[in-house]
């Protein structure tokens, strides 16, 4: 029997009226580590980071962060990107290092990768694949920065999620440019 039963967690940033990005997957409104209250701080980023072994996350958000110019941030874990195309992710998708695409059945998916790990598993988004995953049950943990500012629309953090589901509040940090953590733990 397992050690230890890995959680699959939700760390992201959105804005105060709930979006993740600008309608055009721009995050350019995003701070940067440090940018506003002048110290070094990463928002917890490196610790959190070092605690997971697995990324999962949907082919857009794949795509938007290979976009970013700069080098693949994920390259010492696995990944995994969900995907409806066929054929390791369609001919258009620049592989990278660690990076796998999965299509199929996400939840079969991903109770398997849980019995197949130690680590916990971070979800990075986007909102397809978050309400996918809420609505199978798969989510443990919701780890929000709600940044400082309204966009007035964009990609929202949670899309049509056809259920109700239960939060605990386990957490919350202000930071001193206005950043809020606030952390979830999904009861239902």
């Amino acid at each position: 029997m397992k050690e230890n039963t890995p959680r699959i967690k939700l760390y992201v940033a959105c804005s105060l009226d709930g979006f993740i990005a600008r309608k055009d997957g721009s995050i350019d409104w995003l701070p940067d580590a440090g940018e506003s209250s002048g110290s070094e701080t990463d928002y917890g980023y490196s610790e959190f980071y070092a605690s997971i072994g697995t990324v999962l996350m949907g082919r857009k958000t794949y795509e938007q962060v290979l976009g970013f110019g700069f080098p693949w941030p994920y390259g010492d874990k696995k990944t995994y990107v969900f995907t409806r195309q066929t054929g390791e992710g369609g001919p258009s998708i620049r592989h990278e290092k660690n990076v796998e695409f999965v299509s199929g059945d996400i939840g079969e998916f991903v109770r398997k990768l849980k019995e197949n790990t130690e680590e916990d598993i971070w979800l990075v988004g986007g909102s397809q694949i978050i309400r996918v995953f809420l609505e199978q049950g798969l989510l443990q943990d919701l780890i929000i920065f709600v940044v400082p500012v309204i966009l007035g629309g964009g990609i929202p953090l949670f899309e049509r999620i056809g259920k109700e589901i239960g939060l605990r509040l386990v957490g919350t940090k202000r930071y001193e440019g206005g950043v809020v953590r606030v952390e979830y733990e999904v009861v239902g």
